[in-house]
């Protein structure tokens, strides 16, 4: 439905449960996605997931990502909180496919995904907050013009430590 040069963002369906699945699964992927548990999921959390992944949500907007060159699903990326008050809008962005990374595809979704957030939901403001170990992603929003705006100290516990959270941002008219 939203194109960039690379990716296509598109409504979630039921054949890409199993992919949801399997990268919800993988311990690497995950580790830099999410500051809960990483805990096993089972077929049916994955369809509870993605079942609530619909353009009637609420406050999130997710899309499954996939290539535009092959229809290739890679990952997702979407609205994780939407602050409607304010125009406030936080975004996260997960590439599945671990040869899919660091060519492009993400810095394409985000800037597509940023697209979407300014001229459709109408945001003034888009954060991400990203892992301090997380270096390749605080780099590839860099690239998309979002700034550091601060760091949330010990914010998450991975691997038998606590680990900073860096916060970024993008205003929809930056400042020169």
């Amino acid at each position: 439905m939203y194109e960039g040069k690379l990716v296509r963002l598109r409504a979630f369906d039921s054949s890409d449960l199993m992919y949801c699945l399997s990268y919800s699964n993988d311990y690497e992927v995950m580790r830099g996605a999410s500051g809960a548990i990483l805990y096993p999921s089972t077929v049916d959390d994955a369809s509870r997931a993605m079942g609530n992944n619909t353009s009637y949500s609420s406050g999130e907007y997710q899309f499954a990502l996939e290539t535009k060159e092959d229809r290739k699903l890679i990952g997702q990326c979407g609205f994780v909180k939407i602050n409607w008050k304010n125009r406030t809008g936080e975004l996260a962005i997960l590439i599945g496919e671990k040869a899919y990374r660091g060519k492009g595809y993400g810095a394409d979704a985000i800037q597509v995904l940023c697209k979407f957030g300014f001229e459709e939901l109408n945001l003034h403001k888009i954060k991400a907050a990203v892992f301090d170990f997380n270096t390749a992603a605080q780099r590839c929003y860099e690239k998309c013009g979002f700034r550091r705006e601060g760091v949330l100290k010990e914010e998450i516990f991975r691997e038998g430590a606590y680990h900073d959270v860096v916060q970024m941002c993008l205003f929809r008219h930056t400042e020169e």
